[in-house]
């Protein structure tokens, strides 16, 4: 393998500058080619990372075809993510691709089938779980220090400022199932160890809500209320919703011997120095632990290596862990993820979708879904 991997970028939204920014960070690692549907983002983006030889091709194909990257990573509308996957493994590249996986789950199986079969690296972008509170929680959990695990409560809402003009085009692509869903039902996974069985869902878009998140659509939902049966007797419930209010986040994990409370602080950064437009962010920063043999809670301290440096906005940090760990298997061929385990399969992004997609159709259908049984039918 060449000492210097190259690294190429389809779709410059905000995850491909979150993108490229973690991939930059890194020694013998450049971005060295660039696709968007408009040519301009993709001009800006070069110019943020000083790289006016960052080569921006006009078809994404040829930027795949081209020989000049090792390593796609694709943060495009989840309704073209499948393609580029597929004409990346052709080429024997590695690829990164954002989540959901995709924006049906036939595709979401048929891009999972081909990952399993490749000679290279693969993954999904589930940063969340390299938060510094997720990482202290799983690390608790391995140690038993709330014994086994009985439920998982999970709490979202993501407050989005009319001014900042993401939040549009953001909701009608997505909605609060598929983009905060996908995390939370990928971190339920990961913390728990715990399949999705049977699901109950209902989602809905209040009309004051979508006249802050879209002037003329309507988005897909703005809440979501989802109930789990997991594997293991276990019970799981989930509230996503996007608010004009004040922003919530929080996940609260039950054993036998205790809780464990995973929370955030709450960070607003303006876009840019001329914009009007802001960010507020969460950083997850604190969990609690209470059991019965102590009086009061306590607060778990954050490992060295799981902290967040000062100097980087919350959501950067874990994208640049989980991409650091996503380099590092490249370097090993470890396209198993047997010496970054925490690094997300195309697997886990396929379980992701199945519960999505037995959301919406426990949803229309007013019921609850049973994973295996209601989504058999499903081709891939």
């Amino acid at each position: 393998m060449r000492k210097t991997l190259r690294v190429g970028i389809i779709g410059t939204g905000y995850a491909g500058w979150r993108h490229a920014e973690a991939f930059s960070r890194l020694p013998d690692v450049a971005v060295t080619a660039l696709w968007n549907r408009t040519y301009a983002r993709a001009e800006r983006l070069t110019s943020a990372l000083s790289r006016p030889d960052i080569k921006i091709f006009s078809d994404w194909r040829d930027l795949v075809r081209s020989g000049d990257v090792d390593i796609i990573s694709i943060t495009t509308d989840p309704a073209f993510r499948q393609a580029p996957l597929t004409e990346g493994l052709a080429q024997n590249l590695h690829v990164l691709v954002e989540k959901p996986l995709a924006l049906g789950l036939s595709e979401a199986k048929e891009m999972a089938s081909l990952a399993q079969r490749a000679r290279t690296v693969t993954a999904v972008s589930f940063n969340w779980r390299y938060s510094p509170g997720c990482q202290t929680c799983w690390r608790a959990i391995q140690e038993g220090q709330i014994g086994s695990l009985t439920d998982i409560r999970t709490v979202w809402r993501m407050r989005y400022s009319p001014s900042f003009g993401f939040a549009r085009s953001w909701s009608e692509m997505s909605g609060s199932l598929r983009e905060a869903g996908s995390h939370e039902f990928d971190r339920v996974r990961f913390l728990t160890g715990w399949d999705f069985k049977r699901v109950v869902c209902s989602l809905r878009s209040p009309q004051e809500l979508r006249a802050i998140l879209s002037d003329n659509s309507t988005p897909s939902d703005t809440s979501a209320l989802v109930m789990s049966e997991m594997s293991g007797k276990s019970a799981g419930v989930l509230q996503l919703a996007i608010t004009s209010g004040s922003p919530e986040r929080q996940i609260t994990i039950g054993g036998e011997n205790g809780t464990l409370a995973l929370s955030s602080e709450w960070v607003t950064h303006r876009l840019t120095e001329e914009s009007n437009g802001w960010r507020i962010l969460s950083n997850e920063v604190k969990v609690v632990r209470q059991r019965a043999d102590e009086s009061a809670p306590v607060k778990l301290e954050i490992e060295e290596s799981d902290r967040q440096p000062g100097s980087v906005q919350s959501g950067q940090h874990t994208w640049n862990r989980l991409i650091a760990d996503f380099v590092s298997a490249v370097r090993r061929g470890d396209f198993k993820h047997e010496s970054v385990p925490h690094l997300p399969h195309i697997s886990d992004g396929l379980a992701a979708q199945q519960v999505i997609s037995a959301c919406e159709q426990s949803h229309a259908e007013r019921r609850w879904v049973d994973l295996e049984q209601d989504l058999a039918a499903v081709p891939g």
